[in-house]
């Protein structure tokens, strides 16, 4: 009896692992790997957590191989760019010459915008599920409206800095 119920569990078994596998390279493999550019979800490279590219918070870096990953928040994201050499990805994601576009959540309509368009508002009072961020905004004058409730200081994608990043992490 024993060895009947050993050989029916045997291929559930491998079943379930096949079935596992399957699963895990259909959520884009390893965990913070890249995502086809239709993925709706993903792992965040930097904190590993799983992530909708439609949360409120999400950020994206695209590329050129038709990729992308997916970040927990643009303060994860610009953790990610401004040192992707410290994360574990493919090399070409490590490239920035590879990146085709960066996309971040307008603050007040959850709408993605290019980083090269936003206006991002630094050391603010308000956190992301992440803690500080950079809240990015698609217009300068509601960044500014933002800033007089609460407080931070108006950047621009080009202006952030690695020391800035760290700095926004530890507060």
């Amino acid at each position: 009896m024993i060895r009947a119920a050993s050989k029916a569990s045997g291929p559930s078994v491998a079943l379930i692992g096949f079935l596992v596998l399957v699963v895990s390279l259909s959520c884009g493999g390893k965990r913070g790997g890249p995502v086809p550019f239709a993925a709706s979800q993903g792992y965040c490279p930097v904190c590993k957590m799983n992530v909708k590219a439609g949360d409120k918070w999400a950020a994206t870096i695209h590329y050129k191989d038709g990729t992308k990953l997916i970040f927990e928040s643009p303060g994860d994201m610009f953790m990610f760019y401004t040192s992707p050499i410290t994360y574990e990805v493919p090399d070409s994601h490590k490239d920035l010459a590879n990146v085709e576009k960066i996309l971040v959540k307008d603050y007040n309509s959850g709408n993605p915008i290019d980083i090269d368009q936003a206006t991002l508002v630094y050391q603010s009072n308000v956190k992301s599920p992440m803690g500080p961020d950079l809240i990015p905004f698609a217009y300068k004058k509601d960044a500014l409206l933002f800033i007089e409730e609460h407080g931070g200081t108006l950047i621009g994608f080009g202006e952030v800095t690695p020391d800035m990043v760290q700095r926004l992490r530890k507060g």
